[in-house]
């Protein structure tokens, strides 16, 4: 289980840091293996800070950052690494995660020679991994700028499948692509988690794609944390006024 107990994070600005702001507040939430959890709320409220606290390429101002019983958040780099493994995040802009220098193929290698895949077993993998993604081989030598925002994204989880991840950060994974694409996409991150036993943390201010994809939900609001449920008792019966707003502004 992955578990972020009263995370708290403030980020000083202004002369001297003179000036606080506290983007997340005494936030605490849970994802199980095989579970994919929505954290929603609109822009600014520090769901996708909290998002990468979870990863550890932001660490929390106070907090626990717990990963399988183990307490990570004050590990250091090196013994993080093996975590760092397990634990992997997506953002919303997946061109960012690839090199513009690189093709696609030499981005994925890349992440294969980092976990000590054997050369002679790099082809078996991109063939498995590609087929699973839907990533066509006949692009993967061109670079991103010659290739649609779905085929960067297939690349990029291409590169983060091979890491064999037990928890993945979705940082609104799929809300620069087309319906279409975005579609086959959620699919395809639906089933990786139900077949391969994945926690998914999934951010996303779409209610209807948190209430097509996540097992239970947690709503988020100037940096604290609600409420949270299963995604039926959230969308169905919300307690808070606020998770109650976002739903009449959705209908």
């Amino acid at each position: 289980m992955l578990e972020l107990v009263k995370i708290s994070k403030e980020f000083r600005t202004g002369f001297l840091g003179r000036n606080v702001k506290q983007a997340v507040i005494d936030a605490s939430l849970r994802v199980e293996r095989g579970e994919i959890v929505g954290l929603i709320g609109e822009s600014g409220c520090g769901k996708s800070t909290l998002g990468r606290i979870a990863v550890k390429l932001l660490m929390p101002s106070s907090g626990h950052i717990i990963l399988d019983g183990a307490d990570v958040t004050d590990m250091p780099e090196k013994q993080f690494r093996e975590f760092r493994r397990q634990m992997q995040i997506i953002f919303q802009h997946p061109e960012t995660a690839l090199d513009p220098q690189y093709t696609l193929l030499e981005s994925i290698l890349e992440s294969f020679n980092k976990i000590g895949i054997p050369e002679a077993e790099q082809k078996g993998l991109l063939e498995n991994i590609s087929e699973e993604v839907n990533l066509p081989l006949d692009i993967v030598d061109r670079h991103p700028n010659q290739v649609s925002g779905g085929e960067i994204q297939r690349a990029v989880l291409t590169r983060v499948f091979a890491f064999e991840p037990r928890y993945l950060i979705l940082d609104e994974p799929t809300s620069m692509l087309d319906v279409s694409v975005q579609a086959h996409i959620l699919q395809l991150l639906k089933r990786k988690a139900k077949k391969d036993n994945v926690g998914m943390l999934f951010i996303s201010h779409d209610l209807e794609v948190i209430r097509a994809m996540c097992d239970r939900v947690a709503v988020m609001k100037e940096g604290k944390i609600l409420e949270d449920g299963s995604a039926k008792e959230m969308f169905q019966s919300p307690k808070s006024s606020y998770m109650k707003q976002l739903l009449e502004n959705s209908a």
